[in-house]
């Protein structure tokens, strides 16, 4: 059975299947290391929005009962957009699926798009329907010191660009040149700054390496790439 919940910003897939009686009995702790989540991206095709798959898979003996919470952040202040909780109930050797499609979103300047991120975390339940904890606001405030230095970062590699693209425009003009000379000047005022723009990337990797690195069983962030097209 396919379900389809629709929002004014995005759509989301859930496919499930129902079937007969859930396996186990009495109130004993049932270990769920046989249910398999996966978060899967795929193939960009447009520069609007980001397109995941949230993949539940049931490798355990019965059927079981799944809950989400996927919570939607702004990629920029990283703030709560919106929170979904889709449900489900899937069977031994089935999977069930939430097909996301996180928008583009402008940086404040306008400058670069992003994807929307998100956090997804999952509840199991053989009898009765579980409640999946949602994590991003306890998540966000234990990372608000690598995002206050991750948006500082962000906005002097902006403003580095912005001034680069301005250098270029006044040292190399278009009219005065020929087309080879044209790329060969401004090919040579690029690659003067490129030690610059080397040193804002690695910063920023290396913050979203610390921020992948807090609590990763709970705290994984996705999404939040740059979506531009392959030229």
């Amino acid at each position: 059975m396919k379900m389809c919940y629709k929002t004014a910003r995005y759509i989301l897939f859930l496919s499930v299947f129902f079937a007969g009686h859930a396996w186990g009995q009495g109130s004993e702790v049932v270990d769920f290391s046989c249910m398999k989540e996966q978060v899967r991206p795929i193939i960009q095709v447009t520069d609007q929005h980001r397109e995941f798959d949230l993949v539940v898979r049931n490798e355990c003996p019965g059927a079981v009962n799944w809950a989400m919470c996927v919570e939607r952040l702004d990629p920029w202040n990283h703030r709560i957009l919106e929170s979904h909780t889709p449900l489900g109930y899937v069977e031994a050797g089935k999977r069930s699926r939430v097909n996301l499609q996180m928008k583009a979103t402008p940086s404040p300047d306008g400058y670069e798009n992003r994807a929307q991120e998100f956090y997804m975390s999952v509840a199991y339940s053989i009898q009765g329907q579980p409640k999946a904890p949602c994590v991003a606001r306890a998540c966000e405030a234990k990372k608000q010191k690598l995002r206050s230095e991750q948006s500082r970062n962000s906005s002097a590699w902006r403003q580095a660009r912005k001034a680069l693209e301005v250098r270029v425009e006044k040292e190399c003009p278009e009219h005065g040149w020929n087309t080879e000379n044209l790329k060969a000047c401004r090919e040579s005022v690029v690659n003067a700054a490129s030690e610059q723009m080397l040193a804002f990337e690695e910063a920023d990797t290396s913050v979203r390496e610390q921020l992948n690195a807090i609590d990763p069983d709970t705290c994984t962030v996705h999404g939040g790439m740059v979506l531009a097209l392959p030229e």
